[in-house]
């Protein structure tokens, strides 16, 4: 009987051991694993939560060439900024058409999940019916530069330059520097957006006293605006520019041409390209050459600057020839600001509606106070 309760008494001493040997294996495991989990999912998730999960699609144009490109390159900054900081996601989507912007935004209307906004700069005008379907899902978006009308009450703020001004602006500098009724001037236009079409609005109704620049009026208001000739679309696009303006100089005619507006910069380049091309005959750019002529542009590119100011033609020596070079004011960085609307609202500060700053005329007397983009 002892020899029993004996091997019983060792038999449950070896269950205890085997018992305490599984106890410390599923204790053990589950420590080492959270050892090397925690610290990534607190990397990753943190700052989402704190921000509430919140995404930013922000829509801009393709960053390759000219005003529109810089505009993409600010927005990627703008982007890498916000993730780098951590509080929200950013995304950027860039688009080459207004196809291509609806697209976009017909994904992000489908895979709403209630933490989302927009910041964008609407293509043109046949994004209108696509921004209306973000604003009927609740979606809030900003806009920069080309605001379309009839959504712009839906926007949580409007980030634009006003267009009319900067038209406006450049006939008044044109003016000031001897442009009056019945001289030839030429407008190069852009795509047939608000931003274009207001331009020319604001060159044509200052000429003809409706609008002020700076507080002031004409002296002289125009009856006839006949001696203005319109380029009509080209694109943004400095070579449609430089291939109008050989166009108008094939017209030997219109050497006497002293005045030029361009709705950009690029566009302004696209004039002194024609002019160091060998499409216009040569007495044709000299005689036109001869006169002296004043051209704007808008935008704010640094090539454009460094001409104004003398330093550096980018291999448009006919520059040296001209009267007067002159920019309106028109940062691409404007994007930043429409991004930064949309993080403003999100987090519960006041966010103005209608954001319309003020555009400047930037000559050879104060053209080191400014940086452009490349």
């Amino acid at each position: 009987m002892k020899k029993i309760i004996a091997l019983v008494l060792a038999l449950v001493m070896v269950l205890a051991l085997v018992a305490c040997g599984e106890t410390t294996t599923t204790t053990t495991e589950p420590a080492e694993t959270t050892e090397t989990t925690e610290p990534a999912a607190t990397e990753t998730t943190e700052p989402a939560a704190e921000a509430g999960g919140k995404t930013i699609y922000v829509l801009s144009p393709s960053p390759d060439h000219g005003w529109t490109g810089a505009v993409g390159v600010f927005a990627q900054e703008k982007v890498d900024e916000i993730n780098a900081e951590g509080r929200y996601k950013a995304e950027l989507q860039a688009f080459a058409t207004p196809e291509d912007q609806i697209h976009q935004i017909e994904d992000i209307i489908a895979n709403n999940d209630g933490n989302i906004g927009v910041a964008m700069l609407p293509a043109n005008t046949d994004v209108e019916n696509a921004i209306q379907k973000l604003i009927d899902a609740g979606i809030p978006y900003t806009a920069a530069d080309r605001i379309i009308p009839g959504v712009a009450d839906g926007a949580v703020s409007n980030i634009k330059y006003d267009n009319i001004e900067i038209g406006a602006a450049a006939a008044a500098w044109l003016t000031e520097n001897g442009l009056k009724e019945g001289d030839k001037v030429v407008v190069i236009e852009g795509d047939g957006s608000s931003a274009d079409t207001d331009r020319t609005a604001g060159f044509d109704q200052y000429l003809k006293g409706e609008v002020a620049y700076n507080g002031k009026t004409i002296e002289t208001p125009w009856t006839d605006l006949s001696s203005v000739t319109y380029s009509g679309v080209t694109g943004w696009n400095p070579a449609n520019s430089q291939k109008f303006f050989e166009d108008y100089l094939g017209n030997a005619d219109n050497a006497d041409t002293k005045y030029i507006a361009s709705w950009d910069d690029g566009l302004s380049t696209g004039v002194f390209a024609a002019l160091e091309g060998s499409a216009v005959e040569a007495s044709t750019k000299e005689a036109f050459l001869a006169n002296a002529p004043f051209i704007t542009g808008c935008g704010g590119s640094q090539a454009l600057y460094d001409i104004i100011a003398g330093t550096d033609y980018h291999n448009y020596t006919c520059a040296e020839q001209f009267g007067g070079i002159m920019s309106v004011t028109y940062p691409p960085a404007m994007i930043q600001t429409t991004i930064q609307a949309l993080i403003d609202y999100f987090d519960g500060k006041d966010v103005v509606k209608d954001n319309t700053q003020s555009a400047e005329c930037v000559t050879k007397d104060n053209v080191a106070n400014y940086k452009g983009f490349e």
